[in-house]
Parts: C-alpha cells; structure tokens; sequence
C-alpha cells in the first residue's frame, strides 16, 4: 500500500527539514502552541467555555479577564501577544480592572472542534518574539506548509490546512507527531532568549560601529578591523601597528606629529582605544554567541530541531543549564561594555572629533 498519511515512520527525515527552515518552522510550532499549550488540545471544556464568554463581550475589561480566564490560559495569552494593547504580565497587572483590554478584530476561534488562527494574528504572534520574519517571508512559508511533497511517495502532505479565508488550524498528523519530542513551549522560549539577547547584542555592537565611524569610517572596513584585532590579540599600540602593516592613515592619526600631551588629544585616543577595544570584545562574544545558536540553527548546527526540543525538555546533556550560563557570563561582559558606552553619545563624539581635528589645524599654524 502506498505511503499517503503523514508518519515519524516514514517521513522523519522531511519534518526535521521543515522545523530547520525558520519561517515554517515558526508557522508550525506557534500553532501547535496555541493548540496544546493555550487550548489543552480542546480536552477541557471549562477553558472553551470561559475563551468564548469573553468573545461574545462588546468591551473585554481586565475583570472580565480575572473573572472568567486561568491565571495559566491568561498567561500564555498574553505572552503569545492575543492581548494586543498588553505586552506582558506586569504591564497587565498594573492596570485598573476598568481598563478595556483589546483583543482585536480577527483572533482565535473555535468552530467544529478545529481551533483556527487567522493570518494576521499568527504573523503578529511570531513577529512579537522575533523581529527579523518579514511578512513576505512568511506569506512563502504559508504557501509551502499547505502542501509539501512527500520524500517517498507521490503522496503531498498538508502540514497546515487554511479554514475560509486567511484562517489557519494545524494538521491533525503533525500535532500528534512532533506532541512526542517534548515540551515544544519550553524549546520555543530557550529560542526565544537566545534570539533576543542575540538581537540586544546586535544592537549593542552597532551602536560602537556608529561611534567608530565617527572618529573615521576606515576603521570600520575589513583589512582595518583585521589588523585591529590583531594589534589588540598582541597588546600592541594600535596606530603604530598600522602603520608597521604599511596602513596609510588620515593625517589626524599622526600621532607623533601631534602635541598628544594635550588634553583634548588624550581623550580623543583614549576615546577610540576604548571603541576599538569594545569592538574586539563584542567580536569575540559573536563567536560565542554563534557558538549558542549551533544547537539549533547554522552551518555547523549540533542538533535538528526535533532533537533540539527533545534535548531542551529533558536537559539533555545539561543542554539547558548550559545555555543559560554561557547567557549569564556574556550578559555580565556585555554590561561592563554598555555601562561605559551608555555615558558615549552621538553629539559628545561628533564634538570631540570636530575639536580634535581644530586643534590639529591650529596647533600646526603655530
């Protein structure tokens, strides 16, 4: 008999292929959330029933909410982003109870037994954690879950199915195969912290570029941040080792030309050591930070996803205390970083840089 019903048996090898690619995989276990970790998978009436006396309000009040939801189902509601003027527990819980909570136009429903999500709210509940989904990248993956092409057979599985217009559920198939990895929420939620310390590192990183810029856009090219880093690797003076490597420098970084003694020349250069240095130390925990990321996605990825989930709800390995304390270290060394950073601003060093360059103009008229 021909292979057509989606199985772990048979089809293993082109469900990890799907929770690999970012977008589908994102489609497919936030569905699978709502599911199984908002809805208990349709097993308890009470939560239905207490869901739908909510919808049928004209206005949603946080008492209504402290009234007829779990403190669990309103939870995950929140941090799945159905509230669309709350963006977290706190945020909700120092509301008045006379506060209108909006739960928007289209949000989830329960019809036949099949929990449907539309569109709009799945894309905004995924975009919500991370950042970096386009819509367009999204209304792709969509496209591809609704039929992929088995691997063995000519059989096409539906990984999704679309209800009416724009309204999506789960396949029955994939919910029950992937429910036997493990705690697919936790899995999200390690993803989730990963990703946005990852993104708060990025931005961190930036914003020393930014500044760097500032002082001249060359020490932002390759061949310079190369020979930086290995001027900084061998605790060598910066500029001289530039100029050793044959590096033609703006004459501002003629240092020996200057009057360097100056103030306003020694916290112009202690100013850039300081940048280049920060740099070097955000590069380096690039690489760690890559290096957590490998548990699941990249080149050089340890686990498929599949694995990774199992590996994340039984702390495989220690997988989990590892994560959070390789998280733990780079967060003290980014704090350390950005303390410092955080008193730089884009005016004080387009200032310094402006009296720098005066002061080289002047002091060579004299």
């Amino acid at each position: 008999m021909e292979h057509k019903t989606l199985s772990l048996e048979y089809d293993k090898n082109l469900i990890n292929k799907i929770l690999d690619d970012i977008e589908m995989r994102y489609i497919v276990l936030f569905l699978y959330v709502v599911r199984n970790d908002l809805f208990k998978d349709l097993n308890d009436q009470e939560i239905i029933d207490s869901y739908e006396r909510v919808l049928i309000l004209d206005d949603v009040f946080k008492g209504n909410l402290l009234t007829f939801w779990k403190r669990s189902f309103l939870e995950i509601a929140v941090d799945l982003g159905l509230l669309r003027n709350i963006r977290s527990m706190r945020e909700f819980e120092a509301k008045e109870d006379d506060f209108i909570v909006k739960l928007g136009d289209e949000t989830i429903e329960i019809k036949q037994n099949t929990i449907i999500v539309p569109e709009e709210l799945l894309f905004a509940m995924i975009k919500k954690k991370f950042k970096f989904l386009t819509k367009r990248n999204f209304n792709l993956a969509l496209t591809r879950l609704k039929g992929v092409r088995c691997e063995i057979s000519t059989a096409i599985h539906p990984f999704i199915f679309e209800i009416g217009a724009n309204d999506y559920c789960l396949s029955n198939d994939l919910y029950y195969i992937i429910d036997q990895f493990g705690n697919i929420y936790q899995a999200i939620k390690m993803e989730i912290t990963i990703e946005g310390f990852y993104e708060r590192f990025k931005e961190i990183k930036d914003e020393i570029e930014k500044f760097i810029k500032i002082f001249d856009p060359l020490l932002n090219t390759k061949n310079f941040i190369k020979i930086i880093n290995k001027a900084i690797e061998e605790n060598k003076d910066i500029i001289n080792y530039l100029k050793d490597e044959n590096i033609k420098l703006p004459d501002k970084f003629d240092i020996d030309n200057i009057k360097n003694e100056a103030p306003i020349c020694k916290d112009w250069n202690s100013k850039l050591m300081q940048l280049l240095n920060f740099r070097y130390k955000m590069e380096t925990i690039n690489d760690k930070l890559i290096k957590i990321k490998s548990y699941y996605s990249g080149k050089n990825k340890k686990y498929n996803y599949m694995n990774f989930i199992e590996n994340v709800s039984f702390n495989e390995n220690n997988i989990v205390d590892e994560i959070q304390d390789d998280l733990i270290a780079l967060r003290r060394e980014i704090i350390e970083i950005n303390n410092t950073l955080s008193n730089f601003t884009e005016k004080d060093m387009k200032l310094l840089n402006l009296d720098y360059e005066r002061f080289i103009i002047t002091s060579g008229d004299e």
